[in-house]
């Protein structure tokens, strides 16, 4: 078989050209994608798959390894782009003293043991830095991604990390300029004054944007060409700052948070950035590097600090700021991989001399690898959360004064609603008169928050955390309803309340009608299926107005004192 690829790769011209390379990535990702999603795998290591397969390691098809890096960056710069949409600094700055004491502490600390530890296997004082700085960092491209697709960028856990990662590029930036300078006081002014002037700049043309966006949105093809154009004038003025291109794409993203076009934007970026964010983990996996025997004890050494040391350290952080145990844990668990500034960070210690080839290599090979394996912590990370339930009790030892996002009215509530936004607010609009007989069980803060301020009793968190099932009487509630979308997380609680409460009531939501069947053999009691009941509730208005158009006016009048009903109670 190998024989075989051999010859047909011999067949081959030498250089397949542009575009056929391209092909060829996507075309060969497509294959393993498609593959590893029949074992319900993550996606993201079978694009790295596919760059190591077709990079320099194994078969080296692709010639024009730069533009392909090109082109990553590209994926980069949209990903960021998308998340600083989901972002408002007014969010950020309910997290702001954990963000900028945990961000800067939790730097110091591992980079200071990575130091020492490599210190100790005997590298000169130069590498150690460049060591310590790698292990140091997280992945903004990696997390981004994953938190994105968990809809988790907007949780308390998610704003905590994404503003670590903000101050840790932040951070990388400076470190990579006086690392390139001649390490002067001067060098380091001049960094933060033009990231100063750059926040500054942001802030005016966020106000100046809307306008535009106003024009452009009355041709949907212009609209998409502003927003790209959007983007890459803040990529190119941070990195004309001296900036890095995550930081540009982060503020063009934020500069538009508040914009009355974000969701169109969002809906055309979000395309061109999946398609460009798999050539940027097909780039990642072209990277990889064999490492000789002598620098396998640091891999594996520093592996440990990264997947383990550094998400303990980061737990402990976070806890000590006032978090409680679920919150440390999950923002430690998702910076637990090295960034994508460690490339730039070894390419240029090996420019200058203070880091070998098989230093290179072996710094490559653990962001590779770290960088795969986070993809499965971030993904499992509710069931690694209940397996690792016990030994994470240590943290409990700490007090929580930052997380208090709980009302408890009366006990023995009758109706739990998991999930509030959207379709749980109709839920909570049926029981607004005896919101006694009601708990809510919601992920995001914002939700949480103007239910407390309304007396209505509920909690931050979802049904894995135990916190919060110790809270819930389960043995006296009568109904539950789960507006969680994930398919697998509802079987889930349906096991898990049934075992409890046999006589519990079971709704649940699901997004296709293969999954309703399955979820009615795990035990529900009623499937809600928002597009079929959608459908049937639209078929019969306009059944009402064919008979009678006047209907339509006090139909939409009904509708509209509903939506904003349902708005004041969430609001």
């Amino acid at each position: 078989m190998f024989n075989l690829i051999q010859s047909f790769i011999a067949s081959m011209p030498s250089n397949l050209g542009i575009l056929s390379e391209i092909a060829l990535i996507i075309i060969i990702a497509t294959i393993l994608a498609l593959v590893i999603r029949i074992f319900k795998q993550p996606l993201i290591p079978a694009y790295i798959l596919t760059g190591i397969i077709i990079g320099p390691l194994v078969l080296g098809l692709i010639k024009n390894q730069d533009l392909v890096m090109a082109l990553s960056e590209i994926g980069v710069a949209f990903l960021i782009f998308t998340a600083g949409l989901e972002i408002k600094f007014k969010k950020l700055k309910e997290v702001g003293k954990t963000i900028l004491v945990g961000g800067i502490l939790q730097i110091a600390l591992l980079f200071f043991i990575a130091f020492f530890v490599s210190k100790y296997l005997n590298f000169n004082n130069p590498a150690c830095v460049y060591i310590g700085l790698v292990v140091a960092f997280s992945s903004t491209m990696i997390v981004v991604k994953l938190l994105s697709d968990k809809r988790e960028i907007n949780s308390l856990h998610g704003r905590i990390i994404i503003g670590i990662l903000l101050i840790q590029d932040i951070v990388a930036i400076i470190a990579l300029a006086v690392l390139a300078s001649d390490f002067s006081i001067k060098s380091i002014a001049i960094i933060c004054l033009k990231g100063v002037a750059f926040i500054v700049a942001t802030a005016i043309i966020s106000k100046l944007a809307n306008p535009v966006f106003r024009a452009a949105a009355k041709a949907h093809d212009l609209l998409l060409l502003v927003s790209i154009s959007f983007l890459f004038l803040f990529v190119i003025g941070a990195l004309v700052s001296g900036l890095s291109l995550i930081i540009g794409a982060f503020f063009a993203g934020v500069a538009l948070a508040n914009s009355d076009f974000k969701t169109e934007i969002q809906g055309k970026i979000t395309p061109l950035r999946e398609f460009f964010a798999v050539i940027f983990f097909v780039a990642l996996g072209m990277q990889l590097k064999l490492i000789s025997g002598q620098f396998i004890l640091l891999f594996f050494i520093l592996l440990a600090l990264v997947l383990i040391v550094k998400p303990i350290v980061t737990m402990f952080v976070i806890r000590l700021l006032g978090y409680k145990k679920t919150t440390s844990f999950l923002t430690g668990n998702a910076l637990a991989q090295t960034s994508e500034f460690s490339f730039i960070i070894v390419t240029l210690g090996f420019s200058l001399g203070y880091i070998n080839d098989g230093l290179f290599s072996t710094l490559v090979l653990l962001t590779i690898f770290t960088m795969s394996i986070s993809t499965y912590l971030i993904g499992y990370e509710k069931k690694t959360s209940k397996i690792l339930s016990w030994p994470l009790n240590v943290l409990n030892k700490f007090h929580s004064k930052n997380e208090n996002l709980e009302y408890h009215g009366e006990d023995g509530k009758k109706v739990l609603i998991f999930g509030c936004h959207r379709m749980g607010s109709l839920f909570l609009k049926e029981f607004e008169k005896n919101k006694n007989d009601i708990f809510v069980i919601d992920y995001n803060p914002e939700i949480i928050k103007p239910l407390m301020s309304k007396k209505v009793p509920c909690i931050y968190g979802d049904y894995v955390n135990e916190e919060v099932l110790n809270k819930i009487d389960l043995n006296k509630a009568e109904i539950i309803i789960s507006t969680i979308p994930d398919f697998e997380e509802n079987i889930l609680l349906i096991k898990k309340v049934k075992k409890m409460n046999p006589k519990i009531t079971c709704f649940v939501v699901a997004e296709r009608i293969s999954e309703a069947r399955e979820l009615y053999r795990a035990g529900a009691d009623y499937v809600i299926l928002p597009q079929v009941i959608g459908g049937q509730k639209v078929s019969e208005i306009i059944g009402k107005i064919k008979t009678n158009k006047s209907e339509m006016h006090r139909i939409k009048k009904e509708h509209l004192d509903y939506l904003d009903s349902i708005h004041n109670i969430l609001y």
